[in-house]
């Protein structure tokens, strides 16, 4: 029994995931969104949109919270 594991504790979803809720999780994990790779995931999945109101939301949330 030692050998086996369990899957819901490898830490990975066994959901896949869209592009946009991928980069979601990145940015909401702590990713650098001027980072060269989520700059390269962005542009190579056509989610300018979407990190551009990720963006705005994050800077309504630190005018709230400062």
């Amino acid at each position: 029994m030692a050998d086996s594991v369990n899957e819901a504790e490898l830490g990975r979803s066994k959901q896949s995931e869209t592009p946009r809720e991928h980069l979601l999780h990145l940015l909401t994990v702590g990713w650098d969104p001027e980072a060269p790779l989520i700059k390269k995931y962005v542009a190579e999945n056509g989610l300018h949109s979407v990190l551009r109101d990720w963006l705005k939301s994050e800077g309504e949330m630190n005018r709230l919270f400062s």
